[in-house]
């Protein structure tokens, strides 16, 4: 008995081991609708580490135990849970995930199903810009989205980016209200693109008015990263680039230019009768070898650098380190990020640095309560070159090539460029902090509340010291002293929300409700401070200690609050019918209480007919819906005491009679309106979305117009006046009225997978009314001596911002042409601009100027395209814009001869050259010419502002390619790791365009950054690098 159940015992474990023994399963992995096989695919035992993939074949194999089950995955494919039982040798197929349709993005205050909006919305995932060699997530958004447009200023590192949504709808700043983490911030330009997991940009009224006082010109939101619950992952990501300008602009070497200068002068400097090196003889007539005047020349050419343009130009670098952990159990998840930025710009000492790092914490306190905390810190640090009207790219291809670097003593001869940027000391930093917190509780099943309190400090900090020439140089005397600057500015700002959101659901009702409250405060605190008159231009004394007179120091403080309330409905009827109502009620302290509250409503409506019982046999088209939206937004950016009239207590007053003794004294110099109210802005959308073939093909049409109105400008005021501000009123209203397209096409052919988008924008921008005497607007003057005047003009029935001047209509070229015409002036001569007479009144006065072009784009597009085979990606992206026009200033100087400034290098072929004067009838004559003839005086005013400088800016650019390999997963798993990726790529490596200055992307001006009058005036702005990168990624 007893040897009957030992034997008992030991069969019963001998056949549970067995049981349990693992076994292997083959198998191979299929697209469910080509049978094509998957490479990659991931197939995991649940509950377990244990997991391949499959090569290049489709196929695998797995050691598993008994009764497990399979996970099987792929990106772009809906998962599933296998369980093989006795099966050894499966097939399986993976379904293609219908992404389109449920797909959830996020939206004012909540998340909603891409496929029940019914506003304007574009989307897009991080992994789009995360690999982009730029150093904003602004500048990686340019082109990727149908009604927005992104303008670079400028390519200096660390400058700012315009965007602009659906138009410019406002005179004063247009730019677009920044939510991060559903919490709304000054901007973006300090957040990290690894760290973005989406983009969402709310474009119309219905989708943007939940924000209410700051949506009219749209809104960015951005969701970043969180972690996922599992095991500890690691992610590493760098790259680095060089950069070198794509354009160079020819000017003129040393010898061109002198002869040049000798022909403008009438002299025989450098040549005689038109041939260098070369004089006269005396006494027979003769032209004679100088070696003197080599001698000159050649005295230059080994002391000044061949083109100045080079001289101060380099190979840029640019470097990004992004390291990120995450992971945590169900009840706990976290993700830590480090990055770190640098660039060194193509011209010397710009270069810029920012290093952040963030946490995300996501904790489950309860099964009713959880709680996200977000934590950013970021530094940057810019050294700055001088731009825009004196910048040094514009005086490096204008600057004299017959100019010594130095002087005998050994130091510069002039404030040449290499001057300029070795004496530039200009840097910037800004140390930043962003605190979020969000306890959401789940009241029932239906019901949820949500308290979120953020808060964000910024301290930025700019310190410049301007050298002073001849400082150190013995037995001369300065002729200025130096200056010491330093702007200090602090900005606090803290939100509150109290959201309650509704969700009800059955079979063919489904309804959504967010209710809310919301409190803002602002304050911006400036102080500004200035010395002069350093003992010397050494590093040791860049303090303000160190000056000695000139004391100027400035502190002010700006102040404002905000509150708001706001409510959203969305009702679905059988997923067909959609309809969605927002409702806000803002007040802001920036208008006085008779005119503190803004009400925005906004109602859309959604059908998606491709449910319908008359569409069921059309099993080609994925989704059909038509959207139709209308409501107000509202925009208060204006500054926080235009409501006030201020006093200026730096002027003094004179009393009594004869000798007049001057006291301190005070006057209002701004003028305050308590009257002015909020800018609204009224949206009208019509959308069409069409998705077909199992959603591989989508497409979107829209069709948009908003007006603008009460828009809040400063009205002209005469000089009399005494005023340093006119005061502000709501006095216009502007129309921004388009059509967008978007169209996505996605397929697989065998092992290829191809990805083709487009998205086009068509944006027209009109001035309806500016007050009641529609009195024009003027803008972007220039200092430059032949013009000294607006360029720019804003009326009724044109766009903001157009260039304005007069018209040429050729060249003259005899006298008896000039008498015949309206500028029969004494001052006019054979060889100069004629001007067009447009009023016919037999005299070209100002009031001959006219519309010249505008500088908004007609058309601005994108297009995405991805390639996919086995393990080779291949991305690229073009980007581009039609129809607008740039005004290069750069034309003054490039192309006359006053002063003693570089010109284009092939001038000698443009310009008009005659034989009325006899010191020029050696030079080859030139009728034709499109130029006005060389004249260092300009007393006819050839280069006024007129057509002459106005430039079409379309081009179109091969914007971003690159190049990964996917190191496959077996070879991953060796080297324990989850991903290993090696790229290479190019950033704007081809622009093809006619505009002839440094870059056609031209935005507004330094120092003008928010304002739309300056839009499109080309300086010789620093351009655009063409950088080439390699970088790599690596998971672990």
């Amino acid at each position: 008995m007893k040897k009957i159940i030992i034997s008992t015992i030991f069969s019963f474990f001998y056949f549970n081991l067995i049981a349990q023994a693992p076994v292997t399963i083959t198998g191979v992995i299929v697209d469910s609708r080509t049978g094509e096989t998957l490479i990659g695919a991931a197939i995991l035992e649940k509950g377990t580490d244990n997991g391949v993939t499959t090569n290049i074949d489709g196929e695998f194999s797995i050691r598993i135990r008994p009764q497990s089950v399979l996970v099987v995955s792929f990106m772009g494919y809906e998962s599933q849970e296998i369980n093989p039982g006795s099966n050894r040798n499966l097939q399986i197929k993976l379904v293609e995930r219908t992404k389109e349709l449920d797909e959830v993005v996020v939206i004012g205050y909540g998340v909603q199903k891409k496929s029940d909006i019914t506003g304007s919305i574009s989307s897009i995932i991080g992994e789009d810009i995360s690999s982009l060699p730029v150093s904003s997530s602004v500048q990686a958004l340019q082109g990727k989205a149908a009604g927005v447009q992104i303008v670079q200023n400028t390519g200096a590192p660390g400058a700012k980016t315009t965007i602009k949504i659906r138009g410019t709808g406002t005179i004063n700043d247009s730019e677009p209200l920044y939510v991060v983490d559903g919490f709304i911030v000054d901007d973006i330009e300090h957040i990290n693109p690894n760290d973005i997991a989406n983009i969402e940009i709310l474009k119309d009224a219905a989708s943007g008015s939940i924000y209410g006082s700051r949506g009219a010109n749209g809104v960015v939101l951005i969701s970043t990263k969180r972690g996922a619950a599992g095991k500890l992952k690691v992610n590493f990501d760098s790259y680095v680039g060089f950069s070198n300008p794509w354009k160079k602009v020819a000017v003129m070497g040393v010898d061109d230019f002198a002869l040049m200068r000798d022909y403008v002068e009438g002299r025989n400097a450098y040549s005689a009768n038109g041939k260098l090196y070369y004089s006269k003889n005396s006494t027979t007539g003769e032209l004679e070898y100088d070696a003197g005047k080599f001698q000159r020349i050649d005295s230059l050419k080994r002391n000044t650098p061949a083109n100045w343009w080079d001289a101060i130009t380099q190979t840029g670098v640019k470097q990004q380190y992004n390291i990120s952990l995450s992971g945590g159990t169900e009840l706990h998840k976290y993700m830590i990020s480090g990055n770190l930025y640098k660039e060194k710009g193509i011209v010397q000492t710009s270069d810029y640095q920012r290093f952040s790092s963030r946490v995300n914490l996501s904790n489950t306190l309860s099964k009713w309560l959880t709680m996200q905390t977000n934590i950013l810190y970021t530094n940057d640090d810019r050294n700055i070159v001088p731009e825009g009207q004196n910048g040094v790219l514009k005086r490096s291809l204008h600057q004299s090539p017959l100019v010594f670097t130095y002087n005998t003593a050994g130091y510069y001869t002039e404030d040449h460029p290499i001057a300029q940027i070795a004496r530039n000391h200009n840097n910037a930093g800004n140390n930043r902090i962003d605190l979020n917190t969000e306890l959401t509780a789940k009241i029932n099943k239906h019901l949820t509340y949500q308290f979120k309190v953020s808060e964000y400090a910024n301290f930025y900090s700019r310190k410049r010291f301007l050298e002073v020439g001849k400082l150190e140089e013995n037995f001369v005397m300065p002729t200025d002293l130096t200056t010491i600057e330093l702007d200090q500015t602090s900005t606090n700002k803290w939100e509150v929300n109290n959201i309650v959101s509704f969700n009800w659901s059955n079979k063919l009702h489904s309804i959504s409700a967010v209710a809310g409250q919301t409190v803002e405060a602002y304050k911006f605190n400036v102080q500004d401070m200035t010395r002069k008159g350093t003992s010397a231009n050494t590093d040791n004394l860049w303090y303000l200690s160190a000056g000695y007179t000139g004391d100027v120091a400035r502190e002010l403080e700006y102040r404002w609050s905000a509150l708001g309330f706001l409510s959203r409905l969305n009702y679905s009827y059988a997923d067909k019918y959609l309809i969605q109502a927002n409702f806000r009620a803002d007040a802001s302290s920036k208008f006085s209480s008779a005119n503190r509250w803004g009400y925005f409503p906004s109602v859309s409506v959604g059908w998606k007919f491709s449910g319908e019982s008359f569409m069921q046999e059309a099993d080609w088209l994925s989704l059909g819906k038509l959207r139709i939206g209308w409501g107000q937004l509202g925009n208060n950016r204006i500054g926080e005491y235009a409501q006030y009239t201020l006093l200026n207590n730096m002027y003094n007053y004179s009393y009594g009679a004869g000798n007049h003794v001057l006291y301190p004294g005070k006057t209002s110099t701004t003028l305050g309106n308590p009257n002015i109210r909020w800018e609204k802005t009224e949206s009208t959308n019509i959308g069409l979305d069409l998705n077909f073939f199992n959603n591989r093909l989508s497409t979107s049409i829209e069709y948009f117009d908003k007006i603008t109105s009460d828009m809040l400008l400063r009205v002209p005021v005469v000089p009399s006046a005494g005023l340093v501000d006119a005061p502000m009123i709501n006095a216009g209203s502007v129309r921004n009225s388009g059509i967008e397209v978007q169209l996505n096409y996605k397929e697989k052919i065998n092992k290829m997978k191809f990805e083709l988008g487009f998205n086009v924008s068509y944006i027209k921008n009109t001035v309806l009314s500016l007050g009641s005497g529609n009195e024009p607007v003027w803008g972007a003057y220039l200092e430059e001596n032949s013009i000294l005047d607006y360029v720019t003009k804003t009326e009724v029935g044109r766009s903001i911002g157009c260039f304005y001047g007069y018209v040429t209509d050729g060249i003259f070229n005899t006298t008896e042409e000039i008498q015949q015409s309206a500028q029969n002036d004494g001052l006019t001569f054979p060889g100069d601009f004629r001007f067009k007479d447009l009023n016919e009144d037999g005299r070209i006065t100002a009031a001959d100027r006219t519309y010249l072009g505008s500088p908004h784009p007609d058309f601005v597009f994108g297009i995405p395209v991805s390639i996919s085979y086995a393990n080779f990606d291949l991305n690229l992206f073009f980007q581009g814009q039609t129809g607008n026009k740039i005004f290069n200033v750069m034309e003054y100087y490039l192309n006359s001869a006053h002063g003693t400034g570089n010109v284009y290098a092939d001038i000698r072929t443009k310009h008009w050259a005659g034989t009325y004067r006899a010191d020029r009838t050696f030079f080859p004559e030139n009728l034709s010419g499109s130029v006005p003839d060389l004249d260092g005086a300009d007393l006819p005013r050839n280069f006024r502002a007129s057509d002459f400088y106005i430039k079409d800016g379309s081009y179109l650019r091969l914007k971003n390619i690159q190049l990964n390999y996917n190191v496959s997963q077996n070879v991953c798993k060796a080297l324990k790791l989850d991903q290993l990726t090696v790229y290479v790529g190019a950033y704007n490596l081809l622009t093809f365009t006619k505009y002839n200055g440094f870059d056609p992307e031209v935005g507004r001006n330094v120092g003008s950054e928010t304002n739309n009058l300056y839009m499109g005036v080309d300086h010789g702005n620093y351009p655009q690098a063409r950088t080439i990168t390699a970088g790599i990624k690596v998971g672990l």
